[in-house]
């Protein structure tokens, strides 16, 4: 019973060491910040793939140009009918 009960506070002294020490909250602090760039970083890797794949087909598929400009821009072709709904509530 005994043993136990020094093993229980040693363990609460080792705990609050870790706890109390800036040292150790500065480490934990920057393990989540680095964690957190890390996550940004590969979201922009990802964007930037995106990206490039959009490039390529702008400048080598012609009908790619004219769907984004269509969709972007609402841009009807010549001779095309126009349809717009209207939701009424």
């Amino acid at each position: 019973m005994k043993k136990i009960r020094i093993r229980y506070i040693i363990l609460l002294v080792f705990l609050l060491i870790l706890i109390f020490n800036e040292g150790n909250r500065t480490l934990v602090r920057r393990f989540f910040e680095v964690n957190k760039l890390n996550r940004i970083i590969k979201y922009a890797r990802y964007q930037n793939e995106l990206l490039k794949k959009r490039i390529h087909y702008l400048e080598n598929e012609p009908s790619y140009l004219e769907r984004m400009v269509r969709s972007e821009l609402n841009v009807a072709a010549p001779g095309e009918i126009e349809y717009r709904f209207s939701i009424k509530d």
